[in-house]
């Protein structure tokens, strides 16, 4: 009799402890699904930030290029103003 209460009282703890041991598992579960959800949202907004920085260097580019072309012309002009009064 005495054994059965022992079996009884332990079967009690591992279902006490199966219990713990579940939820523990479905929070860990949880901040694990939620870190994963936070990782996707900041890889999102990282490659739209690469996508935006990539569009201002083109532009940035662009008007460079502009700027340059616009300087040797007027250089161009500057050195026929030269030409002309020399």
């Amino acid at each position: 009799m005495e054994k059965l209460q022992e079996l009884e009282s332990l079967l009690n703890r591992l279902i006490d402890d199966y219990v713990k041991t579940k939820e523990e598992n479905e929070k860990l579960w949880a901040r694990m699904n939620e870190a994963l959800s936070k990782i996707e949202k900041l890889d999102k907004e990282k490659r739209e930030l690469e996508s935006l920085v990539e569009m201002y260097r083109s532009s940035l580019n662009s008007l460079v290029e502009k700027l340059q072309n616009m300087l040797g012309a007027v250089d161009y002009a500057v050195e026929a103003d030269r030409q002309d009064k020399t």
